[in-house]
């Protein structure tokens, strides 16, 4: 019998795997092959894909669609968690280099440019907030495509007997 709660926690746990494998192979693609070009939405892509496997894994546990009250705590502790972990492995990368874990050498990082932290705070100011809510849309809507799917899957399987 199915449960009527959505197991958030493994929906999160699906998310994080996901991610975490997705984005070391993304490092060791970039490791291999330095001068290939990694679009600047992969990101959001990786996120959709692991919001879809959560969506999935979510409604193979209560095998209904998932309500909008629970799509949007899953991706707002999904974006949160995201970011810590961005955060994170930010952190860890820097110290591991021996370099200070500031804002201007982030931007540096990421763009190859040096910007005064005051215009970085300036931009990140409205930037960031964008940013996020694309994020956090992102992974919304990519739960509940994979609600959806796994859902049209399930009566499939169910028409053919199975």
């Amino acid at each position: 019998m199915p449960s009527t709660s959505v197991p958030l926690a493994r929906m999160l746990a699906v998310f994080l795997a996901l991610m975490l494998a997705a984005n070391a192979a993304l490092a060791g693609l970039t490791l291999a092959y330095p001068d290939l070009p990694i679009p600047a939405s992969m990101g959001a892509i990786l996120a959709m894909v692991a919001a879809l496997s959560a969506g999935q894994t979510g409604t193979k546990a209560v095998e209904r669609r998932l309500v909008f009250k629970e799509k949007a705590v899953f991706a707002v502790l999904a974006t949160a968690l995201s970011l810590a972990l961005s955060i994170a492995a930010y952190w860890v990368i820097f110290a591991y280099e021996g370099v200070p874990f500031t804002l201007e050498n982030v931007v540096l990082l990421m763009t190859g440019d040096v910007v005064p932290a005051y215009e970085i705070r300036q931009i990140l100011s409205w930037v960031l907030p964008v940013v996020l809510l694309v994020y956090l849309l992102v992974i919304y809507f990519g739960v509940g495509i994979g609600s959806r799917n796994q859902l049209k899957l399930q009566e499939k399987l169910a028409a053919k007997g199975r």
